[in-house]
């Protein structure tokens, strides 16, 4: 059918007609008549192709509006702080949010309600729509209204929430923004009443995690600029360079950037090198490094140089170093505390023990010496560990680990620093695992399969019948 003054639609006003509206995904033999509509009739014009859903709500096969909906927008401060999630989290979880980004009623005369109606019949609709053609289902929609030429009236009648006001900037590239000056109205639609549990909770639920990015971004920093530029004031005076001459990277803006590396999870010489070439040139500059030769813009550390560095590194000051950072900055110690090992290469094992919700870590320690000069034998992630319990007051909180840190010398040592613990049991581990078993049998909290069957079908003959 071909788009015309003919299509644009003039129905009375009518409750009969709103009650009548359906809504579904526009068909790919449909793009090029939608785009034409957006174009012709909606002020910003149609948008370029990329991941996208397209739903058109209609009456009776008739067209009555068109919605685009895509990825959300990458950092909004206002959006980020009323959903309360971390950088890492937000990096991660991303594309379970998504944007309306054109939102069209279509005709010269348009019905009263009409909007809003068509508006909530497409937000009801969503998720099973985004769910058949991505995998798995959106929980926050979000879009932006220009304050000068609409109030949102829509949005608001659809439910939808004012999150807060635009800067008046448009994302231009990767690193750039452009100024426009044109103040717009935030916009959020929960598309689930747990929304904001499951994008700030520790663990995903599994029909959500198709949508998770378990690939974190090299762009994402474990630290803001201030914070970064405080670790490395505090790194220059407590610790000495320990390399020799020649050295083209200043010593402190090198420790603060593997220091942040770590942070951030990397966990081999060739990931934390890469972690620095995505480093934006504002972070560059702030850290000091060198210009290159021609130069336009400035160097990242080479692989040689992390290597070098780390093999020179005593890990117990650095280590000792960034925890008292750490400490410094944290607050209130955490109620839960996870305990996480990464080995860089063979040469550094790194051990953080971090708050469960945000991931932030409370303290860091590195094991790289031989224990009593054997050098056959290397302090471990457990000794590390111990070191870390012993210095960092647990008094309050719960400790967390993998089965490895299962034994009575950690479980003491956390018991020690004032902390209780929470530890993995495994099979292998034969007398914890059968010492394990008894308690879940002997105890009506914690039942066995067999005795919850066994629970189960006791309670249901107990019940009476509701045809009683």
């Amino acid at each position: 059918m071909s788009c015309n003054q003919t299509e644009l639609l003039t129905y009375e006003p009518g409750a009969a007609v709103l009650k009548e509206l359906t809504v579904r995904v526009v068909q790919r033999d449909e793009f090029e008549r939608a785009g034409r509509l957006f174009d012709e009739q909606h002020y910003l014009g149609n948008l370029p192709s990329g991941r996208h859903l397209l739903q058109v709500v209609e009456h009776k096969g008739r067209w009555m509006a068109l919605l685009d909906w895509g990825p959300s927008a990458h950092r909004l401060s206002d959006r980020d702080k009323w959903i309360g999630w971390t950088a890492q989290q937000r990096a991660e979880r991303q594309g379970l949010v998504v944007m309306n980004r054109r939102f069209l009623v279509l005709g010269q005369q348009r019905m009263p309600n009409l909007a809003s109606k068509a508006l909530a019949l497409a937000c009801r609709h969503l998720c099973e729509h985004w769910q058949s053609l991505y995998g798995y289902s959106p929980v926050l929609a979000e879009t932006f209204t220009d304050i000068e030429q609409f109030n949102g009236t829509c949005y608001k009648a659809a439910g939808w929430e004012i999150c807060g006001t635009s800067k008046g900037f448009s994302r231009h590239r990767a690193d750039y923004y452009q100024a426009h000056d044109k103040l717009k109205k935030h916009w959020l639609k929960r598309l689930n009443r747990n929304a904001l549990t499951i994008l700030t909770a520790m663990d995903v639920p599994p029909k959500y995690r198709a949508g998770l990015n378990l690939q974190t971004p090299e762009r994402d920093l474990p630290l803001r600029q201030p914070e970064m530029l405080s670790l490395r004031s505090f790194l220059m005076e407590n610790m000495k360079d320990p390399r020799a001459g020649n050295k083209s990277f200043p010593f402190a803006s090198m420790i603060t950037f593997v220091a942040m590396a770590l942070l951030a999870g990397r966990n081999s010489l060739a990931a934390i090198q890469r972690y620095g070439q995505f480093f934006t040139d504002a972070h560059r500059r702030a850290l000091d490094w060198p210009l290159k030769k021609n130069g336009c813009g400035r160097k990242a550390p080479s692989y040689t140089a992390v290597r070098n560095l780390l093999q020179k590194l005593d890990p117990d000051a650095f280590a000792a170093c960034v925890s008292r950072w750490l400490a410094a900055h944290q607050g209130e110690l955490p109620r839960a505390l996870a305990v996480d090992g990464k080995w860089v290469r063979d040469r550094l094992l790194g051990i953080t023990l971090s708050e469960h919700e945000s991931g932030a870590p409370v303290a860091v320690g590195f094991a790289g010496k031989h224990i009593q000069g054997d050098k056959s034998k290397r302090e471990g992630e457990q000794t590390v560990a111990r070191k870390l319990y012993r210095e960092c007051p647990l008094e309050g909180a719960v400790v967390t680990a993998d089965a490895l840190h299962n034994s009575a010398p950690d479980a003491k040592a956390i018991l020690d620093a004032g902390g209780d613990y929470l530890l993995q049991v495994k099979q292998e581990n034969r007398h914890s695992y059968k010492t394990a078993q008894k308690i879940a049998q002997s105890t009506p909290f914690l039942p066995t399969s067999r005795n919850r069957t066994a629970n189960m079908d006791a309670s249901t003959a107990a019940r009476p019948s509701s045809t009683q």
